[in-house]
């Protein structure tokens, strides 16, 4: 239980960080430059991208095999996308001659997909390693010197599964590989040691068996998988995260917000984090070319005023506010949830 109260309060403290526009009707609105290069209509959609997620290959690893976890891993990386609002899932079995350009393309490490446009992405991946094992753990009797009474703690099995591989996202048509992800997840459970025949006296078990721990469990190498799906979901989240655009820049008292073309309907939450990328035309030093570079020019977090296709921000830094444009590209930025994290850890100390 302090744990969990740990938890929630670690919660609710980071809850509070989120950002709060106050006095909103009061922000007047003011001049802001356009960017050299605006979004085109296309990008203003927000149009979530096509993706299409394979089952992961299970390498002939008996426990990924008696345990369907290609296909378990694949729906969790559906899931994940799916959940965050971030693309449009394409169902894979109409993705068959697709499936079998991606593992071409993945022995030969070139090629290119020739058939009808059905996706923007195809998830793909493999599985390393998946195990399972459990351990035996012998228990005790004691006194307690304070009251005399007897405290007996049972023997016990602790049965773990260890789940780890790779997550390949390729872009279509091309099928090259664009992002490369590591996954890896585990899974622990315990269980008093059951006795056959016997009997108890004051909590000290006499006589009898002990019944043998469990040689086997599918569901648990299956949970390790996703696992290990949720601690890569930041990563995934981050390739595939939400892309909006500065539309407006309204000040009071020295303080400027600024509103973007994304809003519920995308998934977006009070607190959620942003970054601010900037596109330049610069010369190449070496050819004299002009080309083309993105910086990040600035971060923040979205306020509480979010409609369902807007939504107003705040900067980290006021430094940062004259650098914005109109047609800026504003794009959300993931990480990993401290108190998840930590009740993890907890959990799995718990065993």
């Amino acid at each position: 239980m302090k744990i969990k109260s740990l938890i929630l309060a670690l919660a609710l403290a980071l809850a509070s960080c989120a950002p709060t526009i106050k006095d909103f009707n009061k922000f007047q609105k003011q001049f802001i430059s356009q960017t050299e290069f605006m979004p085109s209509e296309e990008n203003l959609s927000g149009k979530a991208p096509k993706v299409v997620v394979f089952e992961f290959d299970e390498a002939n690893i008996d426990p990924a095999k008696l345990a369907d976890l290609g296909n378990t891993i694949a729906k969790s990386v559906e899931a994940t996308l799916s959940k965050n609002r971030l693309a449009e899932i394409v169902d894979r079995k109409s993705a068959v001659k697709l499936q079998k350009e991606v593992q071409l393309a993945e022995m030969n490490k070139t090629g290119a997909y020739k058939g009808p446009r059905i996706a923007d992405y195809a998830i793909s991946g493999g599985i390393a390693n998946a195990d399972y094992a459990s351990k035996y753990s012998s228990g005790s009797t004691y006194i307690n010197p304070k009251n005399g009474q007897i405290i007996s703690i049972p023997p016990k099995y602790t049965y773990t599964s260890n789940v780890s591989g790779n997550i390949k996202i390729f872009e279509l048509p091309s099928l090259q590989v664009v992002e490369a992800i590591e996954m890896k997840g585990k899974s622990v459970r315990s269980e008093n040691v059951q006795t056959d025949g016997g009997f108890s006296l004051g909590g000290i078990k006499i006589g009898g068996t002990d019944v043998a721990g469990v040689q086997r469990d599918d569901g648990m190498v299956r949970k390790a998988g996703e696992d290990a799906i949720d601690e890569a979901s930041v990563d995934l989240q981050n390739f595939f995260a939400k892309k909006g655009y500065i539309l407006e820049k309204r000040s009071l008292d020295k303080k400027s917000i600024f509103k973007i073309n994304i809003g519920s309907v995308d998934g977006i939450k009070h607190g959620d984090k942003f970054e601010v990328i900037g596109q330049y035309e610069v010369e190449n030093p070496i050819s004299g070319k002009s080309e083309i570079e993105r910086r990040i020019i600035a971060t923040g977090q979205v306020s509480q005023i979010i409609d369902p296709k807007n939504c107003w921000i705040v900067l980290d830094n006021k430094d940062q506010e004259s650098l914005l444009r109109i047609g800026d590209m504003v794009k959300l930025k993931y990480s990993k949830s401290t108190f998840k994290s930590i009740l993890k850890i907890a959990k799995n100390a718990a065993q």
